[in-house]
């Protein structure tokens, strides 16, 4: 789950390419950006970040600088660990912003959808209060749950590297096959994951759940994977478990 740092420099070196791209869908661990951004400029090319989703935790100041590790431009969504309207943002500096802008508008996107834009800055602004907090959180609240689910005798990966660095925790069933069907008996318990089996906590610790929580949490999906208890029963409990924490924390009130 990291990016071999020998083996990246020298097929950039190799190949010398335009532009290169930092980013995953299964992010655990922030990438090599300065080392890897150094050597493709000096090929001259571009080095991008795609942020789409760890941009939450970036915000907070809690995984990586992409930007100013060398990176000329970032970009991403602002509804994943950030928690903001859904939507794309680009970021840059200046001299190639306006590159970016000017290529951008109108090709691509020539329409100002004004309730996005007031809901962005919200989230913005609240980003600035309690991000730093969140983002925090977010990471010791992953961790904590990767290692209770590895500690159940769980598949989680990267147990050398200490699971996770992001709001992401990885079971490992090697398959989508395969985890398609974990996806679906943890929604029997009212469990959501992806077929990946990403677990994310970033709205778990919006609602203002901590390691205590994830405790339970991490209780929770093992019986509904390795015990023989009815799935129906697991969801009450995960049901009730939850009422308590139905109101968004770190927010403006």
């Amino acid at each position: 789950m990291n990016i071999d740092t020998e083996k990246a420099t020298d097929l950039i070196i190799k190949r010398k390419p335009r532009i290169i791209v930092f980013g995953a869908s299964v992010f655990l661990f922030p990438h090599p950006v300065k080392s890897l951004a150094k050597v493709a400029h000096e090929v001259g090319a571009h080095a991008a970040y795609d942020s789409s989703h760890v941009l939450g935790l970036i915000a907070g100041k809690e995984f990586q600088d992409p930007i100013r590790e060398g990176a000329t431009m970032l970009f991403g969504s602002t509804h994943k660990s950030f928690f903001g309207p859904q939507g794309g943002i680009v970021l840059a500096d200046r001299e190639h912003g306006e590159v970016i802008k000017k290529n951008i508008y109108p090709a691509f996107v020539d329409n100002a959808h004004w309730s996005r834009i007031a809901a962005l800055t919200l989230a913005l602004a609240e980003m600035v209060e309690f991000g730093k907090t969140y983002a925090r959180q977010v990471v010791k609240n992953a961790q904590t749950l990767a290692k209770a689910l590895a500690d159940s005798g769980l598949p989680v990966a990267c147990p050398k590297l200490g699971f996770t660095r992001s709001h992401q925790v990885l079971l490992d069933y090697s398959s989508f096959q395969k985890g398609r069907a974990i996806a679906k008996k943890l929604e029997k318990a009212n469990i959501i994951a992806d077929c990946r089996v990403r677990l994310g906590v970033c709205e778990l610790t919006r609602r203002g759940m901590k390691q205590k929580e994830m405790l339970k949490v991490a209780e929770f999906i093992t019986r509904a994977l390795t015990g023989q208890e009815e799935p129906k029963r697991i969801k009450k409990e995960v049901e009730k478990f939850t009422s308590d924490f139905q109101e968004v924390q770190l927010r403006f009130k």
